[in-house]
């Protein structure tokens, strides 16, 4: 391929030809933006994708400074997203000094022979849940997440790798023979994000994206929506 070739490939998205440009557009079928989450989620659950739970979560600290990691939804509720985590680690530190975050979610996946490119960002107030309101979380945890909560001091080092892996395999042991039924420990926590802006970001084909941004109007007490340009 020719120096021009390669950069007509480019120009043209990765098609070796020219495509039809177009605009997609979000329709809009709630003003309440946790119910628009919900039905894209539920495409991209239908859709096949391996991983529409994942979701970068992104914390500060009282210097300021930015952390973020991909963690999983664990419970959409009438007003957040629902994560759980380690409260000895670095989350529950950066939340106990500012308990705002910011969560994205993207999904790229095909449908009648399109490439659907969806983000989904939310920035709000972070809750923290009491016990009895996420014990059914933990509860439905496969076993090897249990051992976890049980093994692991997030983000602590592994000093001896070998006195790690025993110490996984004892736990496992005394679950096996009924010894240790891996009760939720204290250190196990599960907060709440409660949105006060999300934004919805689409494309398909080689429409250019439509993006529709949600804010939370605290006099109104309402959400206010609008198109901005992607």
């Amino acid at each position: 391929m020719t120096a021009a070739n390669r950069e007509q490939t480019n120009l043209n998205n990765g098609y070796t030809t020219p495509r039809e440009s177009g605009l997609a557009e979000i329709k809009l079928k709630s003003e309440y933006p946790l119910d628009m989450f919900k039905e894209w989620h539920q495409e991209v659950k239908k859709s096949g994708h391996l991983t529409p739970d994942a979701l970068v979560f992104s914390t500060t600290n009282r210097e300021g400074r930015v952390t973020s990691r991909t963690v999983y939804l664990r419970r959409l509720e009438s007003d957040g997203f629902v994560i759980m985590t380690d409260r000895r680690g670095r989350k529950a530190r950066d939340l106990a000094e500012c308990p705002q975050a910011s969560i994205v979610f993207f999904w790229s996946y095909l449908k009648d022979g399109d490439v659907i490119c969806s983000q989904v960002r939310a920035e709000g107030a972070v809750v923290e849940l009491e016990p009895h309101q996420f014990q059914d979380l933990y509860d439905n945890e496969p076993l090897f997440c249990k051992i976890r909560s049980h093994l692991c001091r997030q983000g602590a080092p592994v000093e001896d790798w070998q006195e790690y892996k025993a110490r996984h395999d004892e736990l496992l042991q005394q679950w096996k023979q009924g010894e240790n039924t891996l009760p939720m420990p204290d250190h196990f926590v599960a907060y709440k994000l409660i949105p006060d802006v999300m934004d919805f970001y689409q494309a398909w084909g080689t429409n250019i994206g439509d993006r529709r941004l949600f804010v939370w109007d605290k006099e109104l007490e309402q959400w206010t929506s609008k198109r901005v340009q992607a």
